[in-house]
């Protein structure tokens, strides 16, 4: 809600300042009447500096998914949409999302379609989300296709859930890695290259690459957050490039442990996300487009607009998938028997329960990879410290 400064008097006469809350400038005024308040000027609080930052910071994806849910609750108990809306609004916690909730709240208050008002803020309500809500405004089910897009987000979430709680190990380990490396090179090794140099001993190549490592995180710190820094915007630049774009996809598809996971995830989304869409009537040529903006992966964004330009031309889709062999076999043969019997929807469904239960075996089975892989890293960079370490020594000593 806006924030108001206002300048008042009470019965008494008494001059007031202060703040107060409310939807638009009417209710403020009427709240403040309703206090025993004669308002004297009120005026909008303007953003500051934790305003902005809260706008850059945007809105968590379980903020909208949370949302979704209840707001879908609440409109299938028949209670009205501004109603619903503003009591969202009031419950919600994140300042963002509040904010955003009140303009829609206004904008459907005027005569804006819901659909309409959410197009405003693409970053937080996405296409696929902007299509259904039109699509159940159009038809009147938008209780039902809420529902169904609460469900198929929530599943969502919970994929990537699981992929993160699977990452977490595996992190901590790698960030303790490069721990343990760096206060060996900043308090560790400087002592014994200073050792070393006053028993003027020739030292292996290993320990001398060791002490040149040491030397630049101690002395020459600024090389090193010149090339961490140059390689950060390079990924960046080379990332949003087209080239970047289509070698990342290619290589993300190719991995031999997330690879498959990757491909999996996409397959989930897209069949998930066009089913969702083709339920909800959304014609099928629209929510191949659409669709190609939600999955990740590249070569899947030109399968899908590829997909709605042949059936823009009359060419059954289940005939496209067979054709393509980036697409498994299954996800063809399942929309040829939908086409068949009329239920492409819910044959994309079964596609996306199948490979979301895939996703989930295998991202079980990355967890007990990665720990041997771990391990083996771990143990290698520990044996090459100790090897700079303790070679030298062993010469000192054996030359006594």
């Amino acid at each position: 809600m806006a924030i108001y400064n206002y300048v008042a008097s009470d019965n008494l006469g008494v001059r007031r300042v202060g703040t107060v809350d409310a939807r638009t400038e009417e209710l403020a005024i009427a709240l403040l009447k309703n206090q025993g308040m004669y308002v004297l000027s009120l005026t909008e609080k303007k953003s500051n500096i934790f305003d902005l930052l809260i706008e850059i910071r945007g809105v968590p994806e379980d903020e909208v998914v949370n949302f979704t849910r209840q707001f879908s609750t609440m409109i299938s108990a028949g209670l009205p949409i501004s109603r619903a809306l503003e009591i969202l609004a009031d419950q919600t916690t994140n300042r963002k999302m509040k904010k955003i909730l009140v303009d829609v709240l206004r904008d459907v208050e005027g005569g804006s379609s819901l659909s309409m008002s959410l197009a405003r803020y693409p970053r937080v309500f996405k296409t696929t989300y902007q299509a259904l809500i039109r699509a159940g405004e159009s038809s009147g089910k938008l209780d039902e296709i809420l529902a169904k897009l609460a469900t198929t987000m929530e599943a969502n979430r919970e994929l990537k859930a699981k992929f993160k709680a699977a990452m977490i190990y595996p992190a901590i380990v790698f960030m303790a890695m490069i721990g343990v490396f760096v206060i060996m090179m900043v308090f560790v090794i400087p002592k014994l290259a200073a050792m070393y140099e006053s028993l003027n001993i020739e030292l292996p190549v290993m320990t001398k690459a060791m002490i040149f490592i040491s030397k630049l995180f101690t002395e020459k710190v600024y090389i090193i957050i010149g090339f961490v820094s140059a390689g950060i915007f390079g990924w960046t630049r080379f990332s949003k490039s087209e080239t970047g774009k289509d070698a990342i996809s290619y290589i993300s598809f190719k991995l031999p442990v997330f690879g498959k996971i990757n491909r999996q995830t996409d397959i989930t989304q897209m069949t998930s996300t066009l089913g969702l869409l083709i339920a909800s009537a959304v014609p099928i040529v629209e929510s191949l487009k659409i669709v190609s903006d939600v999955v990740k992966n590249r070569s899947y964004k030109e399968i899908c607009l590829e997909a709605a330009r042949r059936v823009e031309k009359g060419s059954p889709l289940s005939e496209y998938f067979k054709a393509n062999k980036n697409l498994p076999p299954l996800l063809g043969q399942m929309a040829s028997v939908g086409e068949e019997t009329g239920q492409l929807d819910q044959a994309l469904e079964k596609v996306s329960d199948y490979y979301a239960g895939e996703v989930d075996h295998s991202v079980k089975g990355m967890s007990a990879a990665l720990e041997p892989i771990i391990l083996i890293l771990l143990g290698s960079m520990v044996g090459v410290l100790i090897i700079s370490i303790i070679t030298p020594i062993y010469k000192i000593t054996s030359s006594l």
